[in-house]
């Protein structure tokens, strides 16, 4: 899905959100009752080095910007158990060899 899409929608996008490291593939996998507020958030604790996840925060510090993604990996459906949807996701990356934060 492309995520410039969730932007032009009225309603909320809930769902498992990713932030990528485009050099080393490492991602870390969040849930988001807001896909929108998330990625807003996400960038604006990354830009000002106040993310909770420090080793994401110092790649991101030192590589910069251009080298990670936020997007939306998937979009959950109405009722979904969000916390079950996100061990499912770390699952499915961890079977196809990509690092996690």
């Amino acid at each position: 899905m492309n995520s410039t899409d969730i932007f032009s929608r009225p309603d909320h996008v809930r769902g498992i959100i990713a932030i990528r490291n485009l050099q080393t593939g490492r991602t870390l996998l969040k849930t988001t009752e807001d896909a929108v507020a998330s990625f807003r958030n996400e960038r604006f604790r990354l830009d000002l080095s106040m993310h909770e996840n420090r080793t994401l925060q110092d790649e991101y510090t030192s590589l910069g910007l251009e080298l990670f993604t936020i997007e939306l990996d998937v979009e959950a459906e109405d009722g979904e158990d969000l916390p079950a949807l996100l061990e499912k996701r770390k699952a499915a990356y961890e079977e196809k060899g990509i690092s996690l934060y």
